[in-house]
């Protein structure tokens, strides 16, 4: 049927021929710990002890009657690989995930471009070699040899952000290379590709391929090369794939460092704590009401669906440190959304349970820089699927500001800074606009409040 390779025995006969071709060139098989560790490089994924990073999920899949498919969270200890290396059939894709589940909706960053080619023998092993050999095929970091096929591991030199605006050009662009690697030199069924989208999990290094238990699936390193998505497209002939929207802006370079001379003069207590001292930094506070995190504690009951329940949480996390509530405050507050959020459960094989906000919670020991990402408009709108249109400086809608002020004019009556509905004092109009404007500077609350600067100043922290 296909050069004489038709039967199981055949394609077993070809997995050890596959195997000797590959020791005889010389390629250093490498074990599924070092694959992984390679393509997830230490302190990528999230820590053990939890710092809001993102974790690969592996997947152990078991046929209708022969027991129930389950996830696995894998962090960077790579520890829970264990449960599907030598599995039956194990995946795990080439990406990390926010949450417990391998969902395009909770995909974070994308490692490697993999690409699975089937119905590999022996010729077309060795035609792949010498294509990665002469540079008519780019040569990829890893080769996995997967039963009747081979994977191809392209790692990449810096992770690919997963934003859901990217999906349609990410998959136009591997379909491209899928097509260009799978070809009539490399499969004996080359009119029939398996395009796969940029979520698919592969099988797992050191699982059993479709051949069985004696014929796992081993990876073999090829080069020490690292590619970025501009590569691969080049190694395409005539690929249209546009990817300028990929393109990331750079930072300004506006923000520079003032000196430490300077700063020791203008600000003598920092100086002293920081420097002399040698305390930490502390997490960002704002130095404002409760308004802001009991207003996101409203948002979780009445805007929050399924599918941003898990990052209401961790949104719940970043607001509560911002707004300077107690880690032990906000962990009772998120326990007790469990019951409403559980409630949501439109299908049984997607439940939230405690173990859902426990591992969400892990988002209290992010640091800073990280908290203000999830206390970000963008971040909490793209996360949680709630929408926050953004404050205008020149004023709220009306609804949105009776409640706000509802809402401040109680925190003043509580703080006694105005019991009698007159004009607010300084202090509070700074409060105000820094609750209404989180992620303002303070020259923007000088402008909006009418307020002198040094005013400003005074009532920032």
């Amino acid at each position: 049927m296909h050069d004489g390779v038709n039967t199981m025995v055949d394609w077993k006969a070809e997995y050890k021929a596959k195997e000797a071709l590959l020791r005889e060139r010389g390629f250093q098989e490498v074990s599924p710990y070092e694959f992984y560790r390679d393509m997830f490089p230490k302190g990528s994924l999230q820590s053990e002890q939890g710092d809001g990073k993102g974790n690969v999920i592996a997947t152990q899949i078991r046929p209708s009657g022969r027991g129930r498919t389950k996830q696995w969270i894998v962090d960077d200890s790579l520890k829970m690989l264990e449960k599907v290396v030598g599995d039956e059939f194990g995946l795990v894709p080439p990406i990390a995930f926010y949450g417990k589940t391998h969902r395009k909706q909770n995909a974070h960053e994308l490692y490697a471009v993999a690409v699975d080619i089937d119905y590999v023998g022996e010729q077309q092993l060795k035609n792949l070699l010498k294509q990665f050999g002469n540079g008519v095929q780019l040569r990829p970091t890893y080769l996995v040899s997967s039963g009747k096929g081979v994977h191809v591991y392209y790692f990449l030199q810096e992770p690919v952000q997963l934003y859901h605006n990217l999906e349609s050009t990410l998959a136009a662009l591997k379909e491209s290379f899928i097509r260009r690697l799978w070809n009539d030199t490399s499969s004996l069924k080359p009119d029939d590709p398996d395009i796969t989208g940029i979520y698919q999990g592969f099988r797992c290094v050191g699982s059993q391929s479709k051949l069985g238990e004696a014929y796992p699936v081993r990876a073999y390193r090829l080069s020490d090369n690292r590619y970025t998505l501009e590569d691969i497209k080049a190694s395409i002939p005539d690929c249209k794939v546009d990817l300028s929207v990929l393109t990331v802006k750079p930072r300004l370079k506006d923000n520079k460092r003032m000196p430490i001379e300077k700063a020791k003069q203008l600000y003598p207590e920092w100086y002293q704590a920081r420097v002399i001292e040698g305390q930490p930094k502390k997490k960002g506070t704002w130095t404002c009401n409760e308004a802001l995190y009991e207003w996101w504690k409203a948002k979780i009951i009445t805007n929050v669906k399924v599918g941003g329940r898990y990052f209401s949480i961790m949104a719940l996390c970043a607001y509560g440190l911002k707004c300077g509530i107690p880690e032990k405050q906000i962990k009772k507050d998120a326990y007790s959304f469990l019951d409403h959020l559980e409630s949501l459960t439109d299908d049984e094989t997607n439940h939230f349970t405690r173990e859902d906000v426990k591992d969400a919670l892990k988002a209290l020991q992010a640091d800073n820089k990280l908290l203000s990402t999830m206390a970000s408009r963008e971040w909490i709108e793209k996360q949680t699927k709630v929408p926050i249109p953004p404050n205008k400086r020149n004023g709220r809608k009306q609804a949105v500001h009776v409640q706000f002020m509802n809402l401040n004019r109680q925190f003043k009556v509580m703080n006694g800074e105005c019991t009698n509905g007159g004009r607010p004092t300084a202090q509070a109009r700074v409060q105000e606009w820094r609750l209404a404007h989180p992620e303002g500077m303070k020259a923007d609350c000088v402008r909006d409040t009418g307020l002198d600067k040094k005013t400003v100043y005074k009532w920032w922290d």
